[in-house]
């Protein structure tokens, strides 16, 4: 969808070249809109929003080892927000504003534990992530809000090896995956089925990691969910 955009936005732009020739050199071309976060949850001072859409997809909550799931209300419908915004504060900066709101959520909102596996969080900093995971009741419903921070360049060299494999294996049958999760497995400690399940925090970081792929920030990633 990304590229989709490029190249359309691209070809926008030639078009506007284009048509610009005949007209006053003195005649300013028009801004793009700014991105805003429609979130509640604000981000980090200075950070810009880089992408932002709605969204509704069919979670199945897989919980792969113990790890945290943002979405607590277990598998089913999701509909909600991503935000995904780009800051130049240090990764310790940002690392630090996250432990911060865990501490003090935003009013009507209350963090989650981490995962059964005592050890993901301090793993997760060493890929250069850091996250916490929030839930508000909103009637009948449970709003989950997943709020991560990265240093792209550290997980791109962590994890940058596998997203080469997620196209070959999403090409392939089902009942022809379980060699590259192997492989996949045993070369980043980590399969392919468990670095693109969308309800876990490393799943997410991958997901946004091409958006930082020309930017020297740091970034942040905000997804907020409720099950219909």
């Amino acid at each position: 969808m990304q590229k989709r955009c490029f190249l359309a936005l691209a070809a926008a732009m030639l078009l506007a070249a284009g048509c610009s020739s005949g007209r006053n050199s003195n005649q300013a071309a028009s801004p793009p809109p700014s991105l805003h976060n429609p979130l509640d949850f604000a981000l980090y001072p200075g950070a810009s929003a880089v992408s932002e859409h709605a969204f509704t997809q069919n979670v199945v909550v897989q919980n792969a080892q113990g790890s945290q799931s943002i979405f607590s209300a277990g598998s089913g419908t999701y509909s909600g927000h991503e935000v995904i915004a780009a800051s130049d504060a240090s990764f310790g900066q940002l690392s630090s504003w996250v432990d911060h709101l865990a501490n003090s959520p935003p009013s009507g909102y209350t963090a989650l534990e981490t995962g059964q596996n005592p050890q993901e969080q301090s793993q997760a900093l060493q890929y250069g992530l850091d996250y916490a995971v929030f839930k508000k009741k909103e009637g009948a419903h449970a709003r989950d809000v997943l709020v991560l921070v990265m240093d792209p360049q550290r997980v791109n060299q962590k994890f940058g090896r596998i997203l080469g494999m997620i196209a070959k294996y999403r090409a392939l049958p089902a009942i022809m995956r379980a060699p590259i999760d192997n492989e996949a497995r045993a070369r980043f400690g980590m399969s392919i089925t468990d670095a693109t399940q969308p309800d876990s925090p490393i799943g997410a970081a991958l997901a946004a990691l091409d958006q930082f792929e020309h930017r020297s920030s740091r970034g942040i990633v905000v997804i907020d969910a409720v099950k219909r």
